[in-house]
């Protein structure tokens, strides 16, 4: 008997990208670093998964990663794999990936196996909190059904202005099953997400006269008449579940009303279910093209989820005297900061915090010769000597107040300005506020600095 089944991943991340063709499979490969590194991160290819348009699946391991091609940025289309427990006739008790045999063990086929995939743009019906604007598509799937199934964006069509009208349809990926076969017998399912367009009412040309946003005519489908095409931002100034309020197609100055323009990024679950009862259920998201695949930066969706669950480890001392594994992940922050700092101009962020609020940004150096960005490179050879823990740990034992007045702490109430010269300056957060480390890496990083100062023999 089949006990329990779940997948892996619980979450995954899509990307959108116009290519027909997915992105290899990689990983980041040894990066250099040091003070006399190369001071590249690297990505190196892994065996990757091909997906025919008749469901066949096949290996390979690229020769090289390639994250654009002719047709533009090729997507990540993430897999999604059904695991399970089971009990086989003598009592062994197993655990492991799902496969035809082990159905077929139980009397079950793939066609007893029901994927359900359901996901949503909820951009505009976050704003307007009107039902008209929801955007949501369905697939429902049989184990033994290997054909691609697009999802189909449809609004609620008993509404009085459903965005999306009758007959129309946003696109937002498709999901398709292979077909299993003796190298690659497990249950899987893979998601592609859409290509990166953006939609618009039929009317777009007259609202955006004179703006630059311009769209083909194919993809100007939605109805002029929903609320989302009629919102003007006096609407929602005074809403704080929309700020900042000026996050969309229309908001500037010159217009001060949306309009009506809806990408094809979307999110929801993925769902199996076996008969009897069994189900797994799955995330998915879909995200832009990341365009600094080598660049990793300071604050990652890992460290938003480590912050959940693993806080509290960084408040047990045996951790933190753990000395060798507090050093990686303080170098790996930091290295993560150096490379966040390779892809940031600093200049334009320190002047728009300039042009914003006098006398809370850096002044800018006097540049070195051939040297266009002055303060972005004075930041960059920096932080560049930190991923040298020595010169790092150095600087805290001999300035014990030096992450107090260089480091921002969590959540932090800056008013009247969101920033000031604390790091990292100039970037906001997804709360419009300044952006910080979690509060598991500040702990961890005052913690570490604070060990340090208490192991160095006074005098020295």
């Amino acid at each position: 008997m089949i006990d329990r089944i779940w997948l892996q991943p619980p979450l995954a991340i899509a990307r959108l990208g116009s290519s027909p063709m997915p992105c290899d499979n990689y990983r980041y490969g040894p990066s250099d670093l040091t003070p006399r590194g190369t001071g590249k991160t690297t990505v190196e290819p892994v065996e990757s998964l091909d997906l025919a348009a008749d469901g066949t699946l096949t290996t390979r391991m690229p020769q090289k990663v390639r994250f654009k091609d002719a047709d533009g940025w090729r997507p990540v289309c993430p897999f999604f794999e059904v695991h399970g427990s089971w009990t086989t006739a003598d009592g062994e008790q197993r655990t492991g990936v799902l496969t035809a045999d082990v159905l077929a063990d139980f009397g079950l086929g793939l066609g007893d196996v029901r994927w359900q995939v359901s996901v949503a743009n909820l951009k505009a019906h976050h704003i307007t909190q009107q039902q008209d604007d929801r955007v949501e598509a369905r697939a429902e799937v049989r184990g033994d059904d290997h054909q691609r199934h697009p999802l189909a964006g449809h609004s609620p069509q008993g509404t009085a202005n459903p965005l999306v009208p009758a007959g129309k349809s946003l696109p937002l990926g498709s999901v398709q099953v292979p077909a299993q076969n003796a190298e690659l017998p497990e249950l899987r399912l893979r998601f592609t997400p859409g290509k990166g367009f953006v939609y618009g009412p039929t009317n777009l040309a007259e609202l955006a006269a004179n703006t630059g946003y311009q769209l083909p005519q194919e993809r100007l489908i939605l109805n002029p008449a929903a609320p989302w095409c009629r919102l003007r931002l006096s609407d929602i100034s005074d809403d704080e579940r929309t700020s900042p309020p000026g996050l969309f197609a229309g908001a500037e100055r010159q217009i001060q009303a949306s309009l009506g323009m809806v990408d094809d990024v979307c999110d929801g679950t993925v769902a199996v279910t076996l008969p009897g009862g069994l189900t797994a259920t799955a995330r998915i998201v879909v995200s832009p093209p990341d365009f600094a695949p080598d660049r990793r930066p300071l604050v990652s969706l890992a460290d938003g989820l480590a912050d959940r669950v693993k806080r509290a480890d960084v408040s047990d001392p045996s951790y933190i005297a753990d000395e060798g594994q507090t050093a990686l992940e303080i170098r790996d922050l930091f290295e993560r900061v150096l490379e966040t700092m390779g892809n940031m101009n600093v200049d334009v962020q320190n002047q728009r915090v300039l042009d914003t609020y006098e006398g809370v940004a850096w002044t800018v150096p006097e540049p070195l010769t051939g040297v266009l960005l002055a303060l972005t490179d004075r930041g960059r050879r920096r932080h560049r000597r930190f991923v040298a823990l020595e010169a790092l740990e150095d600087m805290v034992r001999e300035q014990p107040d030096l992450l107090d007045r260089v480091v921002r702490p969590p959540a932090e109430d800056l008013p009247p300005s969101y920033t000031d010269r604390r790091m990292p300056i100039g970037m906001r957060g997804a709360d419009a506020g300044p952006l910080h480390l979690t509060r598991r890496q500040y702990d961890l990083l005052t913690a570490w600095a604070q060990g340090l100062r208490d192991r160095t023999e006074p005098g020295t």
